[in-house]
């Protein structure tokens, strides 16, 4: 409530730093509104086990994609909880920049700027992608919502643009075996 009570840019906080007892979804609404442009948003995520791919279903219902069980499971994790922040923020005309993402234990915590600008949150589609992840040998490959390319009008132009795909066939080409779809996630530098 007191988040709700600051969304005016002039009421703002600076620092936000979320640290619930398992999934911080219920709280990012109001936080990516009430912490000021280019402020600080720290979220701290303790349900790992949802995060690292045990309950698929469960991270879709609260992060809003698919987790995969893989060996870099704590990065998948990190990379869902920067596409929920950033799925969150572009609600509001506002997007994040990743400053620090750590997973310790049985938790996950990220710092993230948050900015305001219209321009820049159409080039999110090109910072967030589902993954295939092989069910033999458990190779990845990425599949970016969306790309960006320079507009024939000139390089100050960008066009945004759907991407082809799926980036591979249907057989992994080191095993042969098929792919678990997963995401979306962040797939731009964390």
């Amino acid at each position: 409530m007191l988040m709700y009570q600051h969304k005016q840019p002039k009421d703002r906080f600076n620092v936000i730093d979320l640290d619930p007892y398992g999934s911080p979804t219920p709280f990012l609404d109001s936080a990516v509104q009430s912490v000021s442009d280019g402020g600080l948003l720290c979220v701290t995520a303790t349900d790992m086990a949802v995060l690292c791919g045990n309950s698929p279903e469960t991270c879709y219902t609260k992060y809003g994609a698919i987790a995969l069980k893989t060996r870099s499971c704590h990065e998948f994790a990190l990379r869902i909880l920067l596409q929920c922040l950033e799925s969150h923020a572009n609600r509001y005309g506002r997007y994040i920049e990743p400053l620090l993402s750590l997973s310790i234990d049985f938790y996950c915590r990220v710092f993230v700027r948050v900015h305001t600008g219209q321009a820049v949150c159409k080039q999110s589609t090109s910072k967030l992608g589902h993954v295939y992840q092989c069910t033999g040998c458990e190779s990845l490959a990425v599949q970016p919502l969306g790309r960006l390319s320079t507009h024939k009008g000139g390089a100050q132009q960008m066009k945004y643009c759907l991407p082809t795909g799926p980036p591979l066939d249907r057989g992994c080409e080191h095993c042969g075996m098929g792919h678990h779809i997963g995401g979306p996630i962040w797939i731009a530098p964390l």
